[in-house]
């Protein structure tokens, strides 16, 4: 959201002058102290912990809990509960973003909702874990998903509210490792409480809230007494929307980022069911093998990312390496297609995680060298958050079309990742029409 002008109000009622304005969202300056980013690093942590169980494989495992014998019914309802719960993300996290800029608590404004949206996201946890029909599940993802938004939203902020240009990129990269290391942690917990469906969901979301809390008595969180001007209905509408024709790269950058998301998606929600139906494994097999596959994934990516990041920024290069990401995932989900051993999937959990560990390091970067205006950067990328959101909704919905093809007895995971691989390989290829960067 861009910052309030010389229009906007002061809480006493006068108008704000520009030196007002400009002294409140001046750019930090002063280095925040370790004690602040290890609150910073674990509250992100624990959060992801809670976040990415279910979206991890506690869905899945829910739905062949409900659907021991049905394979078609377990791909439905994983589609149904997955997808209406990354649709109320992608409106949520620009939603929250917007209302957290604008918030004039007296208990600051990014601060409330660091805690309401926890709270909620735990609601929406105990309702999975205590419920056992599809429409009361995906009900309980929806409001989970709206929860977590509507704290992921400040809580990415404060990376720019409270972090100093020259500690942002080492601070950023910790907050990635932590929701990396986040993602490992809920799959070995989804593994350990496959049985114990309802602690599987509500167990984790405990150190969730007591450590988000923390964290939101020590962020330094200033209360907001400009008052900013009046935002309407069409100006609300206008938060997610940037003209595509007007700016081109942009547009290419989120379309790349939008493909290779649906990529990624399109086979992660069902991998479980992958290693199940396609390698033959049992369901306990099957959640011990997403456990070591992602500690693999988590490994090669972090190793990737940062040895992609320091490349790109010497050779000052962008295009070519989320092209060769890009491609090389898509490949990666290629070679799922034909893949029936265990030993196979493992390396190509390898490869995806070398692959998107080089394309996280450098996308990101290429995004905000080509954002339209950098004034309404908090906006804009809270638009091109909707290119990670939407295929999270998108791609469960569209999965079943493929794994239905052929026999409806079994499911025809090839077809699947042959159309999300090609999506990724597009992807890649279209960062090589951007402009503005090399």
């Amino acid at each position: 959201m861009a910052e309030p002008q010389t229009t906007a109000s002061s809480s006493a009622g006068g108008r704000a002058t520009q030196e007002e304005v400009d002294a409140f969202f001046a750019p930090p300056t002063k280095p925040v102290k370790p004690f602040f980013i290890a609150a910073y690093v674990l509250a992100q942590l624990f959060f992801f912990i809670a976040l990415m169980g279910p979206a991890v494989v506690a869905i899945q495992t829910k739905a062949m809990a409900m659907f021991p014998t049905d394979s078609a019914a377990q791909a439905n309802a994983v589609s149904q509960i997955a997808g209406l719960g990354a649709l109320g993300a992608v409106f949520a996290n620009v939603i929250f973003g917007q209302i957290s800029d604008r918030t004039m608590w007296r208990w600051g404004r990014r601060r409330p909702w660091l805690v309401i949206g926890i709270l909620g996201m735990t609601v929406g946890l105990v309702i999975m874990g205590l419920t056992n029909t599809v429409p009361a599940v995906a009900a309980g993802w929806l409001v989970a998903q709206i929860g977590a938004n509507a704290a992921l939203a400040p809580f990415v902020a404060v990376l720019s509210d409270q972090v100093p240009e020259l500690q942002r990129a080492r601070v950023s990269s910790m907050i990635s490792i932590a929701q990396n290391l986040a993602q490992l942690i809920a799959t070995w917990w989804a593994g350990a409480m496959a049985t114990r469906l309802p602690m599987l969901f509500i167990a984790p979301a405990i150190p969730a809230i007591l450590v988000m809390t923390w964290f939101a008595f020590v962020l330094p969180d200033k209360q907001l007494t400009i008052k900013p001007p009046r935002l309407d209905f069409i100006g609300l509408l206008k938060t997610f929307w940037v003209n595509p024709v007007k700016h081109p790269d942009y547009a290419l950058a989120w379309a790349g980022r939008f493909l290779i998301t649906f990529c990624a998606f399109s086979f992660t929600t069902y991998r479980l069911m992958y290693l199940v139906h396609r390698v033959s494994l049992t369901e306990a097999e099957a959640r011990n093998t997403v456990t070591i596959s992602v500690f693999i994934y988590t490994c090669f990516l972090m190793a990737a990312s940062f040895v992609g990041g320091q490349l790109s920024d010497r050779l000052h290069r962008r295009k070519a390496f989320v092209f060769a990401a890009s491609a090389l995932f898509g490949v990666g989900t290629l070679m799922l297609a034909h893949t029936t051993t265990v030993s196979g999937f493992y390396m190509v959990e390898a490869i995806m995680g070398l692959a998107y560990g080089v394309y996280i390091s450098v996308d990101l970067a290429l995004v905000v060298d080509v954002l339209p205006n950098p004034d309404n950067a908090g906006k804009d990328l809270g638009v091109f958050n909707i290119a990670n959101a939407l295929p999270q909704s998108l791609a469960p919905y569209m999965a079943p079309l493929f794994l239905g093809i052929g026999s409806p007895e079994k499911m025809n995971y090839p077809a699947l990742c042959y159309f999300a691989g090609i999506c990724a390989i597009i992807g890649g290829v279209l960062a090589i029409f951007i402009k503005k960067v090399k």
